[in-house]
Parts: C-alpha cells; structure tokens; sequence
C-alpha cells in the first residue's frame, strides 16, 4: 500500500508533502527534502521517530 508524509504533522510550517510505494523510498525523498529545505545534513534519531510516525498509508 502507498505510503505519506507531510512536514506540517511533524509541526513544520512547510507545505512539502511525499507519496512512495514503500516506507523506505518515502523515507528516501523525506531526506533528500530536509536536505535541500531545511538545510538538515543528517536526520537525527529523534526527527527520524517522528517522520515515521507521521508516515500514513496513503488512498
């Protein structure tokens, strides 16, 4: 089942929303935005446990 992430339910005032067959490749292009958006190197473990608990199947 596709998989979502949208930055603003991990509280970020930013529109960037993602859709991906599998959690890995959502996981993926969440990186590659924190990346070039927000200027995040790295994903520390804790924005990590919130991206994935903001991950919802997608319709």
């Amino acid at each position: 089942m596709p998989k979502e992430f949208k930055c603003r339910d991990i509280g970020m005032n930013c529109s960037f929303s993602a859709k991906a067959e599998s959690e890995k490749e959502l996981f993926e292009k969440v990186a590659e935005h924190a990346k070039s958006a927000h200027n995040m190197s790295k994903i520390e473990p804790a924005t990590e446990k919130k991206i994935k608990a903001a991950i919802k199947n997608s319709r």
